[in-house]
């Protein structure tokens, strides 16, 4: 199940009985993991074959985690630059005893691996960095020729969200910068010209969190986001993923979120 690894780093039981249980307990991120699970199911990639895999800004690493487990003939690398999530995901690691799977402290803003990777993915992380077209270039470096980079980010304009979700931002007194954002996102136009700036071909730019990821994001935000009441939590997990698996589902015209794949000649 998507996510039980993230039990071995948690030290709250009730949680870490919830990851045990339930798997990854925060739905938008693993609604956003299984989108990109699509794209490589897509492609003939989601199979246990030789593939150099890179998880960009990946935190925790639950997609790095789930990947390496899945397909041992993977070599799976997942880098963040918070030294206390690095330092969690390499706990998780050791517990996991995954040869396969590294752990990195990186700065995603300096140089790194080049022509190393087959997949590189990075999720919801270029809204944080001011030097965004830096990053997309150092990845695209790090890719094979022919390797896809995977970009998704929140998208602008964002569609309309339920009226409880600016309530919930007045009531905790919310502001983006606060979580590192230094933007609110990208248009489907601004992430292809990142791609194309950084010599990528771009292969696809489509919205996801539609109607109903959208929904499940709004639900999810307003009850607590990530420490919600357990009761109401479990409550509201079946229709979470409900909404969670019918956005995987069907196509978008309009999201809030944007998710390009760029190949490298």
């Amino acid at each position: 199940m998507y996510g039980t690894e993230k039990r071995w780093g948690e030290t709250d039981w009730r949680r870490r009985l919830g990851y045990a249980l339930l798997g990854e307990l925060h739905v938008p991120g693993r609604l956003r993991s299984w989108h990109v699970i699509r794209e490589l199911r897509r492609r003939g990639l989601w199979r246990d074959a030789p593939l150099d895999f890179y998880d960009a800004g990946g935190g925790e690493g639950a997609l790095a985690y789930h990947v390496a487990r899945r397909f041992p003939s993977w070599r799976v690398v997942v880098g963040d630059n918070e030294r206390s999530t690095v330092e969690r995901a390499l706990e998780i690691k050791a517990r996991l005893r995954l040869g396969n799977l590294e752990v990195r402290h990186v700065d995603l803003r300096d140089p790194g691996d080049e022509r190393a990777f087959d997949v590189v993915v990075c999720a919801d992380v270029l809204e944080h960095i001011h030097e965004d077209d830096l990053v997309v270039k150092h990845l695209a470096h790090a890719l094979k020729p022919g390797g896809i980079l995977i970009v998704t980010s929140p998208s602008v304009p964002q569609p309309r969200h339920l009226p409880v979700v600016a309530w919930r931002e007045r009531r905790i007194g919310f502001d983006a910068a606060e979580y590192g954002h230094v933007r609110q996102g990208y248009s489907p136009e601004a992430l292809g010209r990142l791609l194309e700036d950084a010599g990528l071909d771009v292969e696809s730019i489509r919205f996801t969190f539609g109607r109903f990821g959208t929904l499940m994001f709004d639900i999810f935000f307003a009850v607590g986001d990530n420490r919600p009441n357990p009761a109401v939590f479990l409550a509201l997990f079946p229709l979470y993923m409900g909404l969670a698996a019918l956005d995987t589902a069907l196509p978008s015209r309009h999201g809030a979120a944007v998710f390009g794949v760029g190949r490298k000649h």
